[in-house]
């Protein structure tokens, strides 16, 4: 179905939470684009252990007239993707401004990129990344004392 004029993507950002004020005022806090997951210890591994982090992304779109609908497609390193739930909205004018906040677990495997696509039907409007980087902190094992 043609739209008779097609939004435009705002602002698309990954964040740790997004603040919505009674006036509908937004306040996202702690922008990222990496993780940095830490292991620390004698016996640490190799590899990432996988894990979920937490995380929100914000999609803000504007200057459109029409039905339409919006999801977040992430792209894992490993090859997969997950999905948000679609979220169908309607702009009736052109100040109207649709905000979406979308929290998601994110399933970390590996380290790498995971980009995170903005999408507005199944056409890609934006991507951001967020890498992720694993760092080993490896320390010596403590003799035990043997005395008699």
């Amino acid at each position: 179905m043609e739209q008779p004029l097609e939004p435009r993507l705002r602002i698309g950002a990954l964040c740790e939470r997004v603040l919505e004020e009674k006036d509908g005022s937004l306040s996202l806090i702690r922008l990222i684009d990496r993780l940095v997951i830490t292991a620390e210890g004698t016996d640490v591994p190799r590899e990432l252990p996988p894990g979920q982090v937490p995380l929100t992304a914000l999609m803000s779109w504007v200057n459109g007239l029409g039905s339409y609908e919006a999801k977040v497609r992430v792209d894992i390193p490993d090859g997969s993707s997950i999905e948000s739930p679609t979220l169908p909205f309607y702009l009736d004018s052109l100040d109207k401004v649709q905000n979406h906040i979308v929290r998601m677990v994110l399933p970390v495997k590996r380290a790498g990129i995971y980009w995170f696509n903005f999408l507005l039907g199944d056409e890609i409007k934006s991507r951001v990344p967020l890498r992720v980087i694993y760092e080993r902190k490896v320390h010596p094992r403590q003799k035990s004392d043997e005395s008699i």
